[in-house]
């Protein structure tokens, strides 16, 4: 059984960083593969963990439903559906990436939105662990990815409206009935600290733990440069401490 781990908050608190970070951290500790889902339509986790993305899931979706009456129908047409996302599928260093790109436009898609969620359910227990970049609505959770995690993360910047954002983000998961073991807010861009003022925030946002993420100079200098994460030195501060949080993830 895969360990899950689905990341997600607002735009702009580091979600892909972190999750870039985690997929380094989990591959190295455990010696093993770890697969890496971008579901966030916004897809920049290719890029944050050097690798190219040349074909996402919602381009294949796309051109599935225009082959629809080429594909033979019954099993062959599964096989063929799943021949065509293991080809999706990115290979990178002690890492695969899979890419979900846009939200699917006209059409039913219900047959094909079926198969992805078997592909990766099916995906997803041959590793040990795997890593979501998810959108901050949770969409991708509750309708096309899987909807069992062993870890829900929620990052968020050091306000209280990002902290008020995280507390939502994970009330809606539990209103959308998704299934996770556990939860944990990350305060990302920490600099001396969290302010005093913040703590009260933290504790009735309502997770079960919490940590921070401080900020990381050379994490932003390789994002001018536009180079990918996978070159931050081991013993940043964001490296370090992205090693912390995947301790806690067995």
């Amino acid at each position: 059984m895969s360990y899950v781990i689905a990341v997600a908050g607002k735009g702009g608190v580091g979600k892909s960083t972190l999750s870039a970070l985690l997929v380094r951290a989990l591959s190295e500790r455990a010696g093993e593969i770890v697969l890496a889902v971008d579901a966030d339509p916004n897809a920049n986790l290719g890029d944050k963990l050097g690798v190219k993305v040349e074909r996402t899931i919602g381009q294949l979706r796309e051109d599935l439903l225009k082959r629809a009456d080429e594909i033979s129908g019954g099993g062959s047409k599964q096989d063929a559906v799943m021949y065509q996302l293991r080809l999706a599928m990115m290979e990178g260093e002690k890492f695969d990436l899979v890419t979900m790109g846009r939200q699917e436009g006209r059409g039913c898609y219900c047959y094909i939105n079926n198969l992805l969620r078997t592909f990766l359910d099916e995906v997803m227990d041959s590793y040990r662990y795997v890593v979501i970049d998810n959108e901050a609505g949770m969409e991708h959770l509750s309708r096309r990815t899987c909807q069992r995690m062993d870890m829900l993360v929620v990052v968020s910047d050091p306000t209280a409206v990002g902290l008020t954002t995280a507390r939502r983000i994970l009330e809606l998961a539990k209103e959308m009935e998704v299934q996770f073991a556990h939860s944990m807010l990350v305060i990302s861009r920490t600099g001396d600290g969290l302010p005093d003022t913040l703590f009260k925030a933290v504790e009735e946002a309502g997770f079960e733990s919490w940590t921070m993420l401080p900020y990381d100079e050379r994490v932003e200098e390789l994002a001018v440069a536009g180079r990918p994460l996978t070159e931050l030195p081991r013993k940043s501060k964001a490296a370090a401490a992205v090693l912390e949080i995947a301790e806690q993830m067995r």
